[in-house]
């Protein structure tokens, strides 16, 4: 009878597993559907831009040190 049980565990263990590994890579086919549409080339642009602005505004002062160091008139 135990035998049976743990049969069973692994039995359902196996499936729940490949249940998660279907839709893992379900979800990787629709994220890069999605970032190859014209509105993920426009999410990732607008990321984009949203770090670099942040890095801008962090790194001001190391930024204007830098340019004024090597900046060639």
């Amino acid at each position: 009878m135990a035998d049976r049980k743990s049969y069973q565990r692994q039995y359902y263990r196996k499936q729940a597993m490949n249940s998660m590994r279907r839709t893992i890579k379900n979800l990787k086919a629709l994220r890069k559907q999605f970032l190859e549409s014209p509105e993920g080339i426009a999410y990732k642009k607008r990321l984009r831009e949203d770090y670099a602005k942040k890095y801008r505004e962090k790194n001001f002062e190391k930024m204007k040190a830098y340019l004024k160091e090597y900046r060639v008139l």
